[in-house]
C-alpha cells in the first residue's frame, strides 16, 4: 500500500524555508508575471467535511501504516466524485492533511491534496494526476501569506512564482522563473514600498539594477546559481549534531501529553555563517522551543546562502520534531 510520497511527508515533518528580506508594488516589467500570479491566487478550494467517513486507517509519524495501538495519526476516508478522499488527523484531533487517491488502496494520488499548518491555516494545495503533480500548486506561511505559486506539467515545475514579506505584511520580494523560456526575474522592496533592486536573466546571463537615493547602478551577472543556507556538513552532520546535543526527553520531563510536536524556529544565517535573530514560530511549551533555541545558539557556524554566485544573508526556517510516547 502506498501513502503520501516521501517529499510530501518531508514537507509535513521536516520542511525548511529560506528568505532574503527586501520589498512592495511591482514595476511594469512584471505585468506578465503578475497576471500569472493573480490567476493563481483565485485557485483555491476548501475541504468539505459534511459527508460521513466509511474507512479508518492508522499511521505512525512518517505516515506508514501501523496497528491502531501504535498510531499517532488517524486517517478517515470516503469515496467522493469518483475518487477516494483520505483526511489525516493528529492526536489533537486536528486535520493536517487531506489527499485524494484513485481508490482505497492509497496506491495512486489522484486529485487535490491540501496541507494545513498547526494553526489550521492552509499550508499547500494542488492536484495530482496518476501520482504526478499537475496544474497550479500554491503554498502559504502560517500567517496566511502566499509564498509560492507554481505551475506543474507532468510533475515538472515549468513556471514558479515566489514571494517574501516584511513583518508588517507588505511584500518584500517577488520572483518569477519560466523554465520553458529559460528566463528569471525578481524585484526587492524596502518597508516603505520603494524598489531597491531588480534582477533579469535570460539563460545564465543577467543584469542587476540597484536603486540608491535616486541613482541606478547596473551590474552584470553570469550565473543564476543559488544555494540555501545549511548546517556545515549537510543533513548527516545536522542529524549527528542533534543526536549528540538535543535533549529529546525535554517534553517528557515536563509532562507533555502523548503526541508528535513539530517545533519550528526561524533565524538568519549571515554572510559569515553566524546565526542571529532566532525566533520560535510554534508555542507548544513544555521546554521544547527553548531546547531548540539553546542548541542553535551553542552550535557552530552555518554555511551561508549563495545568490547569483554571491554570499547573502538569508532566513532559515528549521523544524525539529519531538515524539512523546505513552508514559
Amino acid at each position: 500500500m502506498k501513502t503520501i510520497p516521501r517529499q510530501i511527508v518531508a514537507s509535513i515533518f521536516a520542511n525548511t524555508e529560506k528568505g532574503v528580506t527586501y520589498s512592495c508594488p511591482l514595476s511594469a516589467s512584471f505585468k506578465k508575471a503578475c497576471l500569472f500570479l493573480t490567476v493563481a491566487m483565485f485557485y483555491l478550494s476548501y475541504i468539505c467535511t459534511g459527508q460521513q467517513y466509511k474507512y479508518i486507517y492508522y499511521f505512525d509519524a512518517q505516515l506508514a501504516s501501523v496497528p491502531a495501538a501504535e498510531a499517532v495519526v488517524k486517517g478517515k476516508g470516503l469515496k467522493e466524485d469518483g475518487v477516494f478522499r483520505l483526511d489525516y488527523f493528529g492526536q489533537n484531533g486536528k486535520l493536517f492533511l487531506s489527499a485524494h487517491y484513485l481508490d482505497s488502496t492509497l496506491a495512486t494520488l489522484q486529485g487535490q491534496l491540501t496541507l494545513f499548518h498547526p494553526n489550521g491555516k492552509l499550508e499547500a494545495q494542488g492536484d495530482y494526476l496518476n501520482n504526478q503533480k499537475t496544474g497550479i500548486w500554491q503554498k502559504w506561511d502560517s500567517l496566511g501569506f502566499k509564498n509560492d505559486s507554481t505551475i506543474y506539467q507532468d510533475d515538472n515545475a515549468i513556471k514558479v512564482g515566489k514571494f517574501g514579506y516584511h513583518k508588517e505584511g507588505t511584500l518584500s520580494f517577488f520572483s518569477f522563473k519560466d523554465s520553458l523560456a529559460d528566463t528569471f526575474m525578481s524585484a526587492f522592496y524596502d518597508e516603505k514600498g520603494t524598489i531597491s533592486r531588480e534582477v533579469f536573466f535570460n539563460g545564465q546571463t543577467g543584469i542587476m539594477k540597484t536603486y540608491d537615493s535616486g541613482t541606478v547602478k547596473l551590474d552584470s551577472l553570469f550565473t543564476r546559481d543559488e544555494r540555501e543556507a545549511s548546517f556545515a556538513g549537510g543533513n548527516a552532520a545536522w542529524a549527528k549534531y542533534l543526536q549528540k546535543n538535543l535533549n529529546a526527553n525535554i517534553p517528557v520531563q515536563n509532562r507533555a501529553p502523548r503526541g508528535v510536536y513539530q517545533v519550528i524556529v526561524k533565524f538568519i544565517v549571515n554572510k559569515d555563517g553566524r546565526i542571529s535573530d532566532i525566533r520560535a514560530e510554534t508555542n507548544y511549551g513544555y521546554g521544547m522551543e527553548k531546547e531548540v533555541i539553546r542548541i542553535l545558539k551553542k552550535g557552530p557556524d552555518w554555511e551561508p546562502a549563495v545568490q547569483y554566485g554571491r554570499k547573502v544573508n538569508a532566513y532559515r526556517r528549521q523544524p525539529i520534531t519531538f515524539v512523546v510516547e505513552e508514559q
